[in-house]
């Protein structure tokens, strides 16, 4: 039987939408934004654009699948644990792109060079493969148009077709309408170049290679010069708790080696 041309949306559709426009509209802006600080070699708004997009397109699929997302904040270890665990499906991430998962994890959403990184240009063109991956899963799988009822045989069927276009061309994985793909479409849009540069996950000349030049960049941290200031600095700025406690840690360490270049230094005698 044929639709008419417009059904009013019921609950679940509007929520839905809700999921696509604060969560995967959002990330792909956010990705796109990372795309241009690694362009622009700025590690630390690269790894927190990454880290954001990440977390957003996770949420989003939380959130399309009825799971809560407000108790996550940054952390999308935890996130894609809770995809994994409590959907009827798991999002099993190849090696590159655990690799940069792993990464922007560790960073823990440090904006503030709290810890110090390290930063290899490849690691864009991993996470190119890990967006185009996770994006598949931000779309309303359990139906197949918006007024139908949430089905979980729909929603496995389309999980299957996912796996089965993973190693086909990079079209199987674009969402027809989306942010991301609209940017694509418009060469004209002033975030077209940041996209399509050096991507082959989202291109028009569908490519199947290019050359890349990985350079590396490493920065120390403030915390990593002089562990010793941590609580002193702590008092006019956020410091988490765990990253005080590396610190001290770090300090205490440096200290006992201080001391024991000392002795030596004495030939083992006590300070007079």
């Amino acid at each position: 039987m044929e639709r008419p041309e417009y059904i009013k949306p019921p609950e679940h559709a509007k929520v839905n939408q809700f999921a696509i426009r604060c969560f995967r509209d959002t990330g792909d802006a956010d990705y796109i934004a990372a795309r241009l600080a690694m362009r622009a070699r700025l590690a630390i708004p690269f790894l927190w654009s990454a880290e954001q997009a990440i977390e957003k397109y996770l949420k989003c699929i939380l959130m399309l699948n009825r799971q809560k997302t407000g108790d996550l904040g940054h952390n999308i270890a935890k996130a894609l644990r809770r995809i994994n665990s409590r959907l009827p499906f798991e999002i099993r991430l190849g090696e590159d792109e655990q690799q940069v998962f792993d990464h922007v994890a560790q960073c823990d959403g440090d904006r503030y060079l709290l810890m110090s990184l390290e930063l290899e240009d490849i690691e864009l063109i991993m996470l190119d493969r890990l967006v185009w991956r996770l994006r598949q899963y931000c779309e309303p799988l359990d139906v197949v148009h918006y007024a139908d009822e949430p089905s979980e045989d729909v929603l496995l069927q389309n999980v299957r077709r996912i796996a089965l276009g993973l190693d086909g061309p990079a079209t199987n994985g674009h969402i027809q309408g989306a942010l991301l793909e609209r940017v694509l479409g418009d060469s004209e849009h002033p975030a077209h170049d940041a996209l399509v540069w050096q991507n082959l996950k989202f291109s028009l000349s569908g490519q199947e290679g290019i050359l890349f030049l990985n350079n590396f960049q490493a920065i120390n941290a403030p915390l990593f010069l002089n562990p010793e200031l941590v609580d002193v600095v702590a008092k006019w700025m956020h410091v988490p708790d765990e990253t005080k406690k590396k610190a001290r840690r770090l300090a205490t360490l440096r200290e006992a080696e201080r001391k024991k270049q000392e002795r030596q230094a004495r030939g083992g005698k006590p300070p007079s």
